[in-house]
């Protein structure tokens, strides 16, 4: 057999063994191709790819970039690098680097996925609009182009006048395009035009009934537009709202224990940290995911909340005129993230606009946080709108105090908040969201 020969089985066999996740026999195939063939930019690639997988993101940018010296055409090897170079934290040259990348691949969605949350993280929000507004230029019909655009133009650079042609285009070219239809409206209200963002509304509930951001932007412009019996319908505090009273899960004494379990849990996460990209959280840190990996003391915290939740089904009823009480999500994934907070922590006014249900368990409460206090430090607020809308009526709102041991489930279309307050004392609670999971 030729060398080639050789070089190309040994290849295959490396990327069989990489698929099949059997790492260690795909490494040492890379590595004899490697001393055969030290300009093998497949292997090259792979290599790369093995060491970023291990936790190696340096050595990957390394592997990588030699691949991409021999064999710059490869569209795989100049997404493979941007991704190294995040894990690395170089944002600006991942951004760089998928952008120039763009050049050549234009309609290639996961790049242009990818270089969004680049501009994010490296704060290139005007470049890369300038970016997409060529790419909308020159591909008319171009979906993905039009609707970042004008997410860019809306949530990162706050242009609401601006992003409103670049999504009513998207919504032109994807009449089926509820994502697009959801943010049209909540931009439309953001104009000052509540009529035409009822109409949108109306546009994505038709094709997705319990689109969570349709329904929480159609309950502000219902009292904008005066209609403020089918707003306090759409917000039926006493009907959506469920608090409840949590008890000690198997292996904890009672709740103190399992709280202080979970405070112990929560500080030690690495993933705890302070986003400055994060909009609504302020003065906090918060985690990552808590239920990757089923361990304790936020296995039994799973299993709480999901039994909980499961409950809060029974709420459900498909002959309802409530359009979230009409519209079950029976298939859902949980997620759940922790935010420690302590002086001038606080949410500001948001939603979780992709899930069905949400809510929050409360591990630490400031003893400043009290039942008498009439200014409600530190409560929860569900119902007021984010600042920038230019609301002018007075909103559907209620507060409920937070106890420790206390979870509060909510539809994840309404908008909450914690009303700041001044304490040094820690503050932890825990956030869950019920993703919907099914096939619309």
């Amino acid at each position: 057999m030729r060398r080639g020969d050789k070089t190309d089985t040994a290849l295959l066999e490396a990327k069989a063994a990489h698929e099949a996740g059997n790492f260690r026999k795909a490494e040492r195939l890379c590595r004899r191709i490697l001393r055969r063939d030290p300009d093998n930019a497949p292997a090259l690639n792979l290599h790369g790819i093995l060491a970023f997988q291990r936790g190696d993101a340096k050595r990957a940018v390394h592997s990588i970039k030699r691949a991409i010296a021999i064999d710059s055409d490869t569209l795989d090897y100049q997404i493979n690098l941007g991704v190294a170079l995040e894990a690395v934290g170089d944002f600006s040259a991942a951004y760089d680097h998928y952008r120039r990348a763009l050049e050549s691949a234009p309609r290639n969605y996961d790049l242009i996925s990818r270089l969004t949350d680049a501009a994010r993280e490296a704060n290139q929000h005007d470049d890369f609009a300038a970016i997409l507004e060529t790419l909308c230029a020159e591909h008319h019909d171009y979906v993905e182009a039009h609707f970042i655009l004008g997410m860019t133009r809306y949530i990162n650079l706050r242009q609401p006048a601006e992003a409103f042609e670049a999504l009513r285009r998207t919504t032109e070219l994807a009449p089926g395009f509820t994502e697009a239809h959801a943010n049209l409206a909540s931009v439309l209200l953001d104009l000052g035009r509540p009529n035409e963002a009822l109409a949108s509304c109306e546009n994505c509930l038709q094709i997705d009934p319990g689109n969570s951001f349709a329904l929480a932007t159609k309950a502000m412009a219902l009292v904008e537009t005066g209609k403020m019996a089918l707003a306090r319908q759409l917000l039926d505090f006493d009907v959506l709202l469920e608090v409840q009273t949590v008890t000690p899960p198997m292996g904890y004494p009672d709740i103190a224990a399992f709280n202080d379990a979970l405070e112990e849990a929560v500080t030690a996460l690495p993933s705890l940290r302070v986003d400055p990209n994060d909009r609504s959280c302020h003065f906090a840190g918060q985690t990552g995911d808590l239920f990757q990996e089923a361990v304790e003391p936020f296995a039994s915290l799973g299993a709480l909340v999901t039994t909980a939740a499961n409950s809060y089904r029974r709420k459900l009823d498909p002959t309802s005129e409530h359009p979230f009480l009409a519209n079950s999500a029976p298939r859902t994934t949980l997620i759940g993230w922790a935010t420690a907070m302590r002086a001038q922590g606080h949410q500001s006014a948001h939603l979780h606009p992709t899930s069905w249900l949400s809510a929050v368990y409360y591990v630490r409460v400031p003893d400043l946080v009290q039942s008498d206090d009439n200014a409600h430090k530190g409560w929860i607020e569900f119902g007021q709108p984010p600042e920038h809308y230019p609301i002018t009526k007075k909103p559907v709102v209620t507060s409920i105090e937070p106890t420790e041991g206390t979870l509060i489930l909510f539809p994840s279309y309404i908008y909450h908040r914690t009303i700041p307050y001044e304490d040094d004392a820690l503050r932890i609670s825990i956030a869950f969201d019920f993703d919907q999971t099914q096939v619309r």
